[in-house]
């Protein structure tokens, strides 16, 4: 057993009709949670997936052209959902959270790292490069759902591009997956590479969590039913993925690992089934 404990909070959520995130769902508009994976390492202490939204999100759209963000994608962030609220439930501030890892720079990832102050941080080299190339593109950062004001000052300080960590080869089973980074040199938790939806984006495979393996996958797709099913988001969304090619090429490995290995828990970043079937798993 490696000691490694994972909590799925939900940190808000926005609206939008559920067939932009899989072909052949109705024209109903319903919540896409943000959802962030609080671990605990016997070693490392507290670890983050993901932020969620914030109130520094509101504060970074206030104004054109970043506005357009939250007119497209209404979000809402009750005070129950807030994280540090959540984090006293469970007897933990920010400062408890050592680690965060960053599956991408979309708002809703990671809209609260400003509340993280010492927390040493983790992401894709790509989307470092990809979100840095935004700095004076403020129309081009909203329109891709990026918000560099959301980084704060000492980001590249605290930054590690996990692409530079050891790398250590994944379990045969989870092919196509093939290897992941070793974010402790422990195997415990490992980086995974899943591109298409963003420059590079991150996924976070944990080997063990009292006693069967989970993936974080991000962005990688919405909709754990309709990935089993093979349904692609529908084209709008498709329109702005950064690489509609490497995302097809990720969902469908996915689609083939999940389908193939039901052991595993892939958890989507905004999937309510599947977050609740975890849950209930647990």
């Amino acid at each position: 057993m490696s000691g490694v404990r994972l909590h799925l909070l939900r940190v808000g959520a926005c609206r939008h009709l559920a067939c932009m995130a899989a072909r052949g769902d109705t024209w109903s508009v319903i919540d896409f949670p943000a959802l962030c994976g609080l671990i605990h390492h016997p070693s490392q202490g507290w670890l983050l997936y993901d932020t969620g939204y914030a109130s520094h999100f509101m504060d970074a759209t206030a104004s054109w052209p970043e506005r357009l963000y939250r007119t497209v994608l209404p979000v809402h962030l009750p005070p129950s959902e807030v994280l540090a609220t959540q984090l006293a439930a469970l007897g933990l501030s920010a400062s408890d959270v050592s680690h965060l890892v960053l599956s991408h720079f979309h708002g809703d990832h990671v809209a609260g790292l400003k509340d993280f102050p010492a927390a040493a941080l983790y992401a894709l080299g790509a989307d470092v490069e990809q979100i840095q190339g935004m700095a004076g593109h403020r129309w081009r950062a909203a329109a891709a759902g990026m918000l560099p004001g959301l980084l704060p000052a000492d980001f590249g300080q605290r930054l590690t591009r996990v692409d530079t960590l050891s790398r250590r080869a994944l379990p045969g089973w989870m092919a196509p997956l093939a290897e992941g980074f070793d974010l402790f040199g422990d195997g415990s938790v490992l980086g995974v590479p899943l591109p298409g939806h963003s420059a590079g984006q991150l996924g976070l495979f944990l080997p063990d969590v009292d006693g069967r393996p989970v993936l974080l996958a991000g962005d990688a797709c919405w909709s754990l039913p309709a990935l089993r099913e093979g349904r692609l988001p529908a084209w709008p969304t498709l329109a702005v993925t950064h690489d509609r090619r490497r995302y097809r090429e990720t969902f469908e490995g996915l689609r083939r690992l999940v389908n193939r290995e039901p052991a595993l828990s892939l958890l989507p970043s905004h999937c309510t089934p599947a977050w609740e079937a975890y849950r209930d798993g647990r």
